[in-house]
């Protein structure tokens, strides 16, 4: 399932609800396989990596370790809504640069692409308190500049 991307500056996410035999404790929710797409070229790849023939199961991992081509100075946050009922709601986390430097040099904490973390949630409820735990995090690093993006407050940009 495709999650398009909220705005120009946040990636899309694509989730593969794995077969239950490959199910397990490495993936979202036990089941889901996330990938951040951050192109239409990434898009298309992944779609041609996933249309070919195979006689064996094969991680869909060639995006996963791909250096982020994208660049900002603050941490982004990017809520997607389930596109179809029966999907779960995802958070995704774009780091700059000091943030996931931090990262690199934590033993055990992994960033997609060097750059982001991504959660996933059954509920939106969950995706709520979970913004609100981070933020709070956020905060007690210094003073927080927060600015909520929505379709409506984009498509108003340059408006008085």
């Amino acid at each position: 399932m495709l999650y398009a991307s909220p705005m120009i500056a946040a990636p899309s996410v694509m989730l593969i609800d794995m077969p239950a035999r490959h199910r397990g404790e490495g993936l979202a929710l036990g089941r889901y396989y996330a990938i951040i797409l951050e192109t239409d070229e990434e898009r298309a790849e992944l779609d041609r990596f996933l249309d070919e023939p195979r006689s064996a199961a094969v991680a869909p991992d060639l995006l996963d370790r791909r250096p982020s081509a994208m660049v900002a100075d603050n941490v982004l946050i990017s809520r997607y809504e389930p596109p179809e009922e029966g999907w779960p709601w995802v958070l995704v986390c774009r780091w700059p640069e000091p943030y996931s430097r931090v990262a690199r040099d934590t033993p055990g904490c992994e960033m997609a692409r060097g750059c982001y973390t991504m959660e996933v949630f059954e509920h939106p409820d969950d995706v709520e308190e979970h913004s609100i735990a981070l933020l709070e995090q956020l905060g007690t690093h210094g003073e927080l500049s927060i600015r909520t993006l929505t379709p409506a407050s984009l498509s108003q940009s340059g408006t008085a």
